[in-house]
């Protein structure tokens, strides 16, 4: 019996092992210098079996994998491109042999674009400045030069009503002077008269079933109303995709059709199909937030009520230090369909907050303020291009706090002669012991903020630029109703932020981000603190808004017999801060291992108040390194600050206050 048990484990193990067979590779580039061998290796795109099938298939999938490559070379240019591919049997250590495929580069020179010619009818020719596409230039050549061109001559067509113009291009190649001459060809179609607007709307109840399976909820007729050409009117083509465009800016579709259909009489029916998105949207789930420590939230969205696009929501968060309950309203106007201009959905957001909180104060660790807050904001977000967006911003808010206060006050001892303005002690005056110092705030802000993005992905880029400038005014009231009078002087500030995004090699990325900002007229504290420094967006290993300008006064407390002088932090009120964040980051190569990152880091702040004479600036920096793992819409991020002197070298001791988690990438 224990023979036979042994035989089967041996076959058992045989066939594991027959059907493991593997056949190691390699593969080797050489002599490439327009592109880099990793760039190159991404190109061959081979199987993940690759090393399991037989070396026959191996060295065939290997040839047909190197013409990615030759068609890499192709599309900038390179039709001078040498290529050839060896293969070869090398022994290893162990015995084990293994096919390497040497893959051999000779770039040659890159071929230049030397003019272009289009050929339309006669009837349906149009204004095109030719002297503006990239291939009528003597640039080098590049097929998405090519691409643009065709996209700009297609709109140009589209807008005259040519909404089915088809075209196509010819490269001709003159291998002995390294050009190309491009031949575009136009068949324009007939131009298309507005007839009726029929709209459809459907519904998917079941994310497993094909295609739509219900009605949806939009107001079809309403919907049809949203378009604004009329009946006999040209077809504008750039209006026809716009219109798509701003539906689905709105984030309620998961598919936009548009088609139309010649009548006898000459016009065109447009008919708009859309499929919704399940209309109700409900989150839960724990977060961590360094001042507010862990918690929980819960969120729940109706995105389509009544069928007008209307939006309802609620949502509620517990944290260590926070708590918030709040209620929202949003509507995706479409006044962008008879603004031509406006690529996008105009969107209204208002949501009523109701907010307790208890964090530490900026300037002192262990004391606290305490506040509860009715807040109401409202925005106003749309896209004035497809690459420039702007945002209105309306915050009232009515606050009520209060903070442990270090005024503390005794009758003056007659022997102390130097005592600070700050604490005004009169001999007449007994001793005062106030341990909280409570406050009622009416509080109204408006803030204007573009954002220019030119990057490849607006969430998580790795290539591109990002710019965004900000401005706002704010004032505060008395928040006890009679006596309404202002707290302060109305305040404005300006911020701006410029962030660059650039690949280095292999799967390295830089990313740099500089920013500015500054009070320009005095504020309060709780408003002048939004630029103060530290934390895990600005400058890590720091706590946050633990960097500002500051200059201390003396008070004195106690009694005759002992009088005490205590240290009072006083925060600068007209802050200008500067601060520039670098990262290195390096993209994980392997395929399981992608969602993954290492980042190295540099975080610098300098914070300074327009009355210098009085406060002392503050300027921190932090050198460290990092890990982050991305999952769907989130970003784990965990920092460690291992130098925050970088003027001596010397290893500095192990804190935990140095490590930095957070759910986002820091720009």
């Amino acid at each position: 019996m224990n023979k036979f048990l042994i035989l089967l484990l041996a076959m058992i193990a045989f066939s594991w092992a027959a059907d493991d067979v593997k056949h190691p590779w390699f593969v080797q580039i050489s002599g490439n210098k327009a592109f880099t061998n990793y760039q190159l290796e991404e190109q061959l795109d081979v199987p993940e079996e690759f090393g399991q099938m037989d070396t026959t298939k191996q060295d065939f999938l290997m040839r047909l994998s190197i013409e990615n490559i030759k068609a890499l070379y192709y599309s900038r240019g390179y039709y001078s491109l040498d290529m050839a591919l060896n293969i070869r049997k090398d022994t290893t250590s162990e015995g084990i042999v293994q096919r390497g495929y040497i893959i051999h580069i000779r770039d040659g020179e890159r071929y230049k674009f030397s003019g272009a010619k289009i050929i339309v009818p006669e009837e349906a020719k149009l204004e095109i400045d030719e002297s503006k596409l990239n291939i009528s230039k003597e640039n080098y050549y590049n097929q998405e030069d090519i691409s643009e061109d065709l996209q700009e001559i297609q709109r140009v067509y589209r807008k005259e009503g040519y909404l089915h113009a088809y075209l196509s291009s010819i490269e001709m190649l003159d291998s002995l002077h390294k050009k190309i001459f491009v031949e575009i060809t136009i068949t324009p179609g007939a131009k298309v008269l507005m007839g009726n607007m029929i709209s459809t709307s459907f519904r998917s109840a079941d994310k497993k079933l094909q295609g739509p399976t219900e009605a949806g909820l939009t107001d079809t007729a309403w919907l049809s109303s949203l378009w604004k050409i009329e009946q006999g009117e040209l077809i504008d083509g750039n209006q026809y995709n716009s219109f798509k465009s701003k539906l689905f800016s709105t984030q309620l579709f998961t598919q936009v059709k548009m088609s139309d259909t010649l009548r006898e009489d000459g016009l065109s029916d447009v008919y708009l199909n859309v499929t919704e998105r399940v209309p109700g949207e409900t989150r839960y789930g724990f977060f961590y937030e360094e001042i507010y420590g862990f918690g929980a939230l819960a969120y729940a969205r109706h995105k389509n009520f009544f069928g007008h696009f209307h939006e309802f929501s609620s949502s509620v968060q517990i944290a260590q230090h926070k708590q918030e309950a709040s209620i929202g309203y949003a509507n995706p106007l479409l006044f962008g369909t008879s603004v031509s201009f406006i690529p996008t959905a105009i969107r209204f957001d208002n949501r009523l907050t109701l907010n307790h909180e208890k964090i530490t104060q900026p300037a002192y660790d262990d004391r606290y303020e305490e506040r509860y807050e009715i807040i109401n904001r409202g925005d106003i977000t749309f896209g004035i291009t497809n690459h420039i967006r702007f945002r209105g911003t309306i915050d009232t808010r009515y606050v009520s706090k209060a903070k442990d206060t270090v005024l503390v006050v005794s009758k003056e001892n007659s022997g102390a002669a130097d005592i600070s303005d700050t604490a005004s002690l009169s001999s007449s005056q007994d001793s005062l012991l106030e341990t909280q110092n409570k406050d009622k705030l009416l509080k109204l802000k408006g803030e204007i903020a573009l954002t220019f993005d030119f990057t490849n992905d607006y969430f998580n880029p790795t290539k591109g630029i990002r710019l965004a400038p900000t401005f706002g005014a704010g004032t505060n009231w008395d928040g006890d109703l009679k006596s309404f009078n202002m707290r302060g002087d109305p305040y404005t500030y300006g911020e701006i932020t410029a962030n660059a995004y650039l690949p280095l090699f292999w799967t390295f990325f830089g990313a740099i981000s500089g920013s500015t900002g500054r009070f320009f007229a005095k504020a309060l504290e709780e408003d002048a603190r939004i630029f103060y420094q530290g934390g895990s967006r600005s400058v890590r290993g720091y706590k946050f808004r633990h960097i500002f300008a500051s200059r201390d006064s003396i008070i004195y407390t106690g009694q005759e017999s002992s009088i005490k002088a205590d240290t009072i932090i006083n925060t600068g009120l007209t802050p200008t801060y500067f601060r520039f964040n670098e990262e290195i980051r390096w993209m994980f190569p392997w395929k399981g291992w992608r969602h993954w990152q290492l980042v190295q880091f540099y975080d610098w702040a300098k914070v300074t108040d327009d009355e210098d004479d009085i406060y002392t600036s503050a300027r921190n920096e932090s050198l460290g390194l990092g890990i982050r793992y991305s999952w769907q819409f989130l970003t784990f991020r965990l920092d460690y600050a291992f130098k925050k002197n970088l003027t001596d070298w010397s290893a500095e001791g192990f804190a935990w206050s140095r490590f930095a988690f957070d759910l986002s990438h820091t720009f």
